[in-house]
């Protein structure tokens, strides 16, 4: 019999390996990319990634302290995007 929790573990670890993975990815993105739109998206990707990591790892831990933390992540990622898309089309942020 398989027992529930350790298939959980193993969905979870998959899951971890999957997100690191993209998370690798787009970090290759961010240094080759031709184009500065190319490195924004890969930038944005990224913060998206860690969001997705620390949830997996947040789930698996029963830690609601660490979704706090991926919540205010994204927030910041969104608003980084936000500035550096705005900086490449007006040449500035304000």
């Amino acid at each position: 019999m398989i027992d529930a929790l350790s298939v959980l573990d193993w969905v979870t670890l998959i899951a971890l390996f999957v997100a690191t993975a993209a998370l690798f990815m787009a970090v290759y993105r961010v240094f080759v990319g031709p184009t500065i739109v190319d490195r924004i998206a890969a930038a944005d990707s990224i913060g998206n990634t860690i969001v997705i990591i620390l949830a997996i790892y947040a789930f698996s831990q029963d830690s609601p302290f660490l979704i706090d933390i991926a919540l205010l992540l994204a927030i910041i990622s969104f608003i980084g995007t936000l500035a550096m898309s705005k900086y490449v089309d007006r040449g500035d942020v304000i």
